[in-house]
């Protein structure tokens, strides 16, 4: 089992284990719709966001899922800052927390290669990574509830 050092993450509050509940926060960015299936989307969007000033936590989300990782979702770069054309809600509810080891893009590559061949009981809705200014790097995942 997976150890979280929970300090180092804002709005969250333990539930059980690995389960964490989130509160609702709306990210700002440029949205667009994709798949995993060429995954040269994700480095361009990184390419655009990056020549911006950023202030705070960095969001990359995916949401709005058609079926699981396989199908098409919409995927966002963004901050908390209101800029960008597009803003994504990330509602409250039942989070795992997958702590990326590295912090360089193989990392969190690697994280989601073991993410898709593990057994969580993903449900689909938002899921997000969040690269703090500190430089830790960590992906929430939306979990069925117990109830």
């Amino acid at each position: 089992m997976m150890t979280i050092s929970c300090h180092i993450y804002h709005d969250i509050f333990p539930l059980e284990g690995w389960r964490f509940k989130v509160k609702t926060k709306v990210i700002y960015g440029n949205k667009v719709r994709t798949n995993n299936h060429d995954s040269s989307i994700f480095s361009k969007k990184w390419e655009e966001f990056l020549q911006n000033k950023v202030n705070g936590d960095i969001y990359a989300i995916y949401g709005n899922y058609e079926s699981d990782f396989t199908g098409d979702f919409d995927f966002m770069i963004g901050t908390e800052e209101n800029t960008g054309e597009d803003s994504f809600t990330i509602e409250n509810g039942e989070y795992y927390i997958w702590e990326v080891k590295s912090k360089d893009p193989s990392g969190v590559g690697q994280a989601w290669r073991e993410i898709w061949e593990s057994d969580l009981p993903r449900a689909y809705k938002t899921d997000f990574e969040v690269y703090k200014t500190n430089g830790s790097i960590a992906i929430y995942l939306s979990i069925l509830s117990k109830s």
